[in-house]
């Protein structure tokens, strides 16, 4: 399973999606305002370590509940 981190800068914080998240189909992987930036991660892990390099808060996201 991938994951992808969503990051805003604006509205300081990084959530950590599974792939298969609704919540990331809202917007089709790209944000209206440019403020925020998509990637992907082959592993929870490599997302999480991603997230973490940002200095931003890191959450998981409540809907598809990454960590497990």
């Amino acid at each position: 399973m991938s994951f992808i981190t969503y990051e805003n800068r604006a509205n300081p914080h990084v959530t950590i999606h599974k792939e298969s998240c609704n919540q990331l189909r809202k917007h089709g992987g790209k944000h209206v305002n440019n403020q925020g930036k998509y990637e992907n991660h082959l592993t929870y892990k490599d997302a999480l370590q991603y997230a973490n390099s940002t200095g931003l808060p890191v959450k998981d996201c409540s809907f598809c509940n990454a960590a497990n």
